[in-house]
């Protein structure tokens, strides 16, 4: 399998997304907050680049049916009914509704690989469904690690570490990209204390000292939700197994 790996979402451009499966990586915290709010019955994510973009979708819809989620730099963004924090996200909160979400470095993430063959989100909760859909497609794989604010996160290079150590079933193929190499090898080395490791990693220690430290803590718990959001039409949703077998059909009726 053709494999790449970034480190950070700041270099991602159109043609390194593009025919392929992208799994985007924002483990502190929207990727953990995409998957939780579907597991709890949101009926989609719609993730924006920045607050412009959240107003004017939501000036669109009935304020009923949707809910405005997002942070800077870890706080919630005044006027927003939800933050980042995966826990606020409950069934009572989201069930039936659409959310916006806005924040740092996550959302961005996703926007710059929109261009992908199938682009879903991917963390520690969800480890084992991104590696089940990643063994389904026929598409070569890039991991997308969202970083912080255009700079690795070791949180979002040991998740794409540990999909890879899944993926190549515990070994490593001949050749890899330094990137791919870098993430395997940091989660290879810690795979014996990795919750603990990752605790004093730069952005949890940065959770913890704003008050946050229970998300921390749920977002590095691992195979906890078997909810794959997928993006289609400018917003992620809960997998259904459609997309995938779609592609391999007419890939299989034009060969």
């Amino acid at each position: 399998m053709n494999v790449e790996v970034f480190l950070s979402c700041a270099q991602v451009q159109e043609e390194d997304v593009r025919e392929r499966t992208v799994v985007v990586i924002d483990v502190l915290r929207a990727c953990s907050t995409i998957v939780t709010a579907l597991h709890h019955g949101a009926r989609a994510i719609l993730p924006v680049r920045d607050m412009a973009q959240a107003g004017k979708i939501a000036s669109n819809l009935d304020p009923d049916v949707y809910r405005l989620g997002g942070e800077r730099d870890g706080k919630k963004i005044d006027g927003y009914h939800l933050g980042n924090s995966p826990l606020e996200y409950t069934k009572d909160a989201v069930e039936g509704r659409d959310v916006i979400l806005n924040t740092t470095n996550g959302t961005k993430a996703l926007s710059r690989s929109r261009a992908a063959e199938h682009l879903v989100a991917g963390t520690f909760l969800n480890a084992d469904r991104v590696v089940d859909f990643i063994d389904d497609t026929d598409r070569p794989l890039t991991i997308v690690c969202a970083g912080w604010h255009n700079r690795i996160s070791l949180e979002d290079t040991v998740c794409a570490g540990l999909l890879l150590d899944r993926v190549w079933d515990g070994g490593r193929p001949d050749s890899v990209s330094d990137a791919a190499h870098t993430a395997l090898t940091q989660y290879q080395h810690h795979r014996d204390d990795v919750t603990e490791m990752l605790r004093h990693c730069n952005h949890a220690q940065r959770l913890i000292e704003m008050g946050c430290e229970d998300d921390v803590d749920y977002c590095l718990r691992l195979d906890q939700l078997s909810v794959l959001p997928y993006y289609r039409d400018n917003r992620l949703v809960r997998y259904d197994g459609v997309a995938a077998s779609d592609s391999k059909a007419k890939k299989e009726t034009s060969s």
